[in-house]
């Protein structure tokens, strides 16, 4: 594959990229060089997704080199490794690259659906870069045990799963810690359909081996709900603390923020949320009963109202 240099940073391209492409990824290394946050946008067939992808994972190539560079040759405080190369003929590790890292971030890479997911996989497949990875998925699209999957409702399949987790009673995740290191599943790119093959194949749990991959995954993809909802980043233990976080369609973020942020009202929920205030008001009208016929001084009666009589009246009167 054809392998360009992007500000010091070697790239390998499934093809000569065009300008455009080179400027795109250009852009998105300066993000991740200075650590900044970037909004960047291309036209409809520009191949975005292959430029994020080529850029993000060359980084962080170079990034990992560097920092390996820079402890060998603090391990070796001057001298010489070989004889017929000097060590600063290896660069200056860190130094070459300015940054602040010491740590190599992972790459969270988010897309709305897991249609698009498996896209995007798709696309890094063609590319020369293989990186540790996993996708996440939901029990809906990732359980394979019989007795789960029969279930209608999500809530069920939930409870149920978590039953036999915990009682050890389910033999794909009882083999998960043994398969979550296997070569066939930690070297190849898998997406959701992939992962749900193995597991079958294997007789091994594709949703809690997600799990398990991801703890020694470099680039991690899911959708975005599993990162904007923090009921849902909480449930996969996603730890945003250091690592690089790229959105891909980032115009639907927007809609996504208000769908997670929304909740739905039925008719029911309506029609005890005006009975249980009328219920209220009968209390407060019951109250001021009360104070009319023990106490006849209007001072009292008022300090014992919170609202006026005649909206109490009024509203007793033409209930909602």
């Amino acid at each position: 594959m054809p392998q360009i240099q992007l500000d010091g940073i070697d790239i390998n391209f499934p093809y000569v990229p065009y300008k455009c492409q080179e400027d795109y990824m250009s852009k998105v290394i300066e993000c991740l060089q200075k650590k900044v946050n970037g909004v960047l946008e291309s036209p409809t067939g520009t191949g975005k997704t292959l430029c994020l992808l080529c850029a993000s994972l060359a980084w962080r190539q170079h990034l990992k080199d560097s920092i390996s560079a820079t402890k060998i040759i603090n391990k070796l405080n001057g001298e010489e490794l070989f004889d017929s190369r000097s060590l600063s003929s290896w660069g200056r590790g860190l130094e070459d690259i300015d940054l602040g890292y010491r740590e190599i971030p992972k790459i969270i890479y988010a897309s709305r659906t897991h249609t698009q997911l498996t896209q995007v996989i798709n696309e890094l497949k063609a590319t020369s870069y293989r990186p540790k990875m996993c996708v996440l998925g939901s029990r809906e699209q990732l359980c394979i045990h019989p007795e789960v999957m029969k279930l209608e409702s999500n809530h069920a399949k939930i409870h149920m799963c978590r039953a036999k987790v915990s009682t050890r009673t389910c033999h794909y995740y009882n083999k998960v810690d043994e398969k979550s290191t296997d070569k066939e599943f930690t070297e190849p790119i898998l997406d959701v359909e992939d992962l749900v093959k193995g597991g079958h194949k294997h007789r091994v749990c594709p949703y809690y081996l997600s799990r398990a991959m991801k703890q020694n995954a470099e680039i991690i993809f899911m959708p975005y709900n599993y990162l904007l909802d923090p009921k849902s980043r909480k449930t996969h233990d996603i730890d945003l603390q250091g690592t690089v976080v790229i959105f891909d369609e980032a115009h639907n973020v927007e809609k996504m923020c208000e769908e997670y942020a929304s909740f739905d009202l039925a008719p029911y929920d309506l029609a005890s949320g005006i009975e249980a205030v009328n219920l209220i008001l009968e209390e407060e009208a019951k109250k001021f009963q009360h104070i009319v016929n023990t106490d006849d001084n209007p001072e009292s009666i008022n300090s014992g109202m919170k609202m006026d009589l005649s909206d109490l009246a009024k509203i007793k009167k033409n209930p909602p």
